[in-house]
Order: structure tokens, then C-alpha cells, then sequence
């Protein structure tokens, strides 16, 4: 075995251990994990210098780049093994800070939240090869969904980790606009991706399920969102993005209590 596959066989055991251990003991575990925030940091740096490295553009000629490519692609599923239970860890870290009252994730005047939001949002514009193995929840196979979508969305991986469920989790948190600010803005721009439908379909997800987390607490950045939720409406390469962006706009007319349709036109 090559040193950076034992590098990565150690890495994946220790992330899965702790996530077992989190879910476990909940906030009780919180002070161990802090101890290692910086390296779930890098951690999920990595993977998105790993995912995300295939959608930046190439040199003049691209030819060292997409060497570089090449070379990674072999590596790729040993080296971001990790990433779904960081997410798993991370998720289930999040939600029980959040029942803690949030303090844990405001640490150092909010720093500790930043850090993790960065290159958490970063992986929106990951790309992940179809055959990449992704846990499952029973009973969904990836015919039902695709890797990103069960990585990044969390579709069939209620159990597992994902993206958008630790964004959730992040949203619940924080405590003012502050904390939300960013993290809608990092949203909206995924939401907006001009180049794939399933980074817009993922932002709007993450809208939705963000909106549904923070209810009436979010309504001072709901004219923020109104601009691309207008914009998805009239997607026209996807079907699912149209009704998602129906269920953020309809959502925010329960909260405001009166109707949008005239700021979405």
C-alpha cells in the first residue's frame, strides 16, 4: 500500500470514529471536536481542491493542468473517501450544538463559523464521477440518484451526511443576520451557476430547506433571494429546479404573509 493510501485509510478512520462517537454522546462530545476544528477545515479544503479542481480553467494551452488532472483522477476516491463522514461528523455536530442554544459554532466571535463556511460552500461546484461509491440509505442505488446528488443535496442519505444538511445545521447556529448573511449570499450564488443544472438545483434545495430552518428569522434576506428564485422559475434544462424555486418563492409568502408575485416578475 502507498503511503497516501495509508494516509487515507487513517484519515477515513479517524473521521468515521469520531462521527460514531458524536452521534453518540452529542454535545457532550462538542469540547473533543473543537480540538480539531482547523482540520476539518483543511480536510474539507482538500476535497474541494480535489472536486472542484476540473471546473477551473485551463493555461493557454491546458495541457499541464489537464495533466495535473490526470494524475489526481487516479487518487481521487482514496482521497476524498473521508468527505461524507467529515459531513456525517460535521452534521451531527452542528445539530447538537444548535440544541445547545449555538454557542459552540459563534466560538471566537463568530471566526469558527466562517472558517467552516468557506470551503463548505466551496463544494457546491464539486464534480464527481458517476461511479464515485457514495453510502446509501436502503433501499436507493445509484440509479435513483447520482453521486453529487447524494453527497452534495443528500438525496438517500438521510443517515449518511451531506452538503446541504450541514449547511442546514449551520444556519441554525448562528443567530442574526451576521451569520446568515454570508451564508444565503453563498446560496443564492450557487442557485444562479450558469453553467450546470445540478449546482442550481442543489442551491435551491439548500434555499429551501435553509428557509424552512430559520422560518421568520430569515424574512430581512428573503429580497435577496427574490432576484434568482425569479430567474429559476423560467429554467428551462430542468423541471425540478422550476418547482423548487415555486417552493422557496411559496415559502416565503407564508412567512412575509402576502404575495410575491409581483417582486418575482
Amino acid at each position: 500500500m502507498k503511503e497516501t493510501e495509508r494516509q487515507s485509510v487513517r484519515r477515513y478512520a479517524f473521521v468515521k470514529a469520531s462521527a460514531v462517537l458524536l452521534e453518540a454522546l452529542r454535545g457532550v462530545f462538542l469540547s473533543c471536536l473543537s480540538t480539531v476544528v482547523s482540520d476539518v477545515v483543511k480536510e474539507l479544503d482538500f476535497a474541494a481542491s480535489q472536486l472542484c479542481q476540473y471546473s477551473k480553467p485551463t493555461g493557454k494551452d491546458g495541457s499541464k493542468r489537464r495533466r495535473t488532472s490526470m494524475q489526481s483522477k487516479g487518487n481521487l476516491e482514496e482521497n476524498i473517501r473521508p468527505l461524507q463522514p467529515m459531513f456525517w461528523r460535521l452534521e451531527t455536530a452542528l445539530k447538537a450544538n444548535s440544541h445547545d442554544g449555538g454557542e459552540w459554532i459563534r466560538a471566537d466571535d463568530g471566526r469558527r463559523f466562517a472558517s467552516l463556511l468557506t470551503p463548505l460552500t466551496a463544494l457546491f461546484d464539486a464534480k464527481t464521477p458517476k461511479d464515485l461509491p457514495v453510502a446509501r440509505d436502503d433501499g436507493t442505488g445509484h440509479l435513483t440518484t447520482t453521486a453529487y446528488g447524494a453527497l452534495v443535496v443528500g438525496r438517500g442519505t438521510s443517515g449518511t451526511g451531506s452538503l446541504v444538511g450541514c449547511l442546514m445545521a449551520l444556519a441554525a447556529g448562528g443567530v442574526n443576520e451576521w451569520y446568515w448573511k454570508p451564508l444565503i449570499h453563498a446560496i443564492v450564488g450557487a442557485c444562479g451557476h450558469e453553467n450546470r443544472t445540478e449546482v442550481r438545483k442543489a442551491g435551491a434545495s439548500a434555499l429551501l430547506f435553509v428557509l424552512g430552518t430559520l422560518e421568520g428569522e430569515c424574512m430581512v434576506l428573503l429580497p435577496k433571494c427574490l432576484p434568482v428564485l425569479s430567474e429559476l422559475q423560467e429554467d428551462d434544462d430542468d423541471e425540478d429546479v422550476v418547482s423548487l424555486a415555486r417552493e422557496c418563492a411559496q415559502m416565503g409568502e407564508d412567512l412575509l404573509g402576502e404575495s410575491l408575485e409581483s417582486s418575482l416578475r
